[in-house]
C-alpha cells in the first residue's frame, strides 16, 4: 500500500547511498516508464532479455501486482512500473505508456536510457552527464543533517571544507566560511519545503 508522501515503498534508514533504492511514486516522478509486458520468444528480434543486463535489478510488487523496477546503481539508473505482465520469465515484448504533457520528455529520456542499456550492456553516457548543481545539492543536504543534530556552524564548515580550512580561516579577515554555512542551511531548507519538485522534474 503506497506510503504517505512521494515514495512508493519505505527504505531502511540505515542503509548507505549505494545501497538504498528509493521508489518514488510515478504521480511524483515523471521518469519513472510504465510498461506493458508479454512474452517473447527468444529468436523474435524485438525481444527484451532482462536476464542479460549486467547491472542490478530490483523488483518490488505492491499490493495490487504492478512490477516496480529499478535497474542500476547510485550513480545510473531508471525506473520502470510493470503495469501488465511481467520480466522475470524469459524474454519479453514491451508495449511503452508515453504520456501527454510535461511528463514526456522525461519519459522519453527514460526510454531512451532503456533502449541504450539494451543495445550497449551499459547506461549510455551521453544520456547521463554530470550534473554541476549535485556537489550543492549535496554539500546542502549534509549541512542540514548536522544542523538537525545539533552541530555549530564551525563544525558544519569542517565537514564541509575540511578541518584544515577552517582552522585556518574561521576567524579571519573574511567571514566567507560561515556565510557558505548559512546559505547552504538557507538552500537545504528550501529544498526541503518544496525545492526538491525541480530535481524531479516537477517544476
Amino acid at each position: 500500500m503506497p506510503l504517505a508522501g512521494g515514495c512508493t515503498f519505505a527504505e531502511r534508514p540505515d542503509h548507505c547511498l549505494e545501497a538504498a533504492r528509493i521508489l518514488w511514486r510515478a504521480d511524483c516522478d515523471p521518469t519513472v516508464l510504465a510498461v506493458s509486458a508479454s512474452r517473447a520468444g527468444r529468436s523474435d528480434p524485438t525481444a527484451f532479455d532482462f536476464a542479460r543486463i549486467v547491472h542490478a535489478i530490483h523488483i518490488f510488487h505492491d499490493a495490487v501486482g504492478i512490477e516496480h523496477l529499478v535497474i542500476g546503481d547510485a550513480a545510473h539508473h531508471l525506473r520502470l512500473d510493470v503495469v501488465q505482465g511481467g520480466v522475470l520469465d524469459g524474454p519479453v515484448r514491451l508495449r511503452y505508456r508515453l504520456a501527454d504533457g510535461r511528463a514526456l520528455p522525461a519519459k522519453i529520456l527514460t526510454l531512451r536510457r532503456l533502449l541504450g542499456l539494451e543495445r550497449l550492456g551499459r547506461f549510455p553516457r551521453l544520456l547521463y552527464p554530470p550534473d554541476p548543481y549535485a556537489p550543492r545539492w549535496a554539500r546542502a543536504m549534509q549541512a542540514f543533517d548536522g544542523r538537525r543534530l545539533g552541530a555549530s556552524h564551525r563544525e558544519i564548515a569542517a565537514v564541509l571544507y575540511g578541518d584544515a580550512i577552517v582552522d585556518a580561516n574561521w576567524r579571519g579577515r573574511s567571514d566567507y566560511l560561515r556565510s557558505r554555512v548559512q546559505r547552504a542551511l538557507r538552500f537545504a531548507g528550501t529544498l526541503v519545503d518544496s525545492g526538491y519538485r525541480r530535481l524531479l522534474w516537477l517544476e
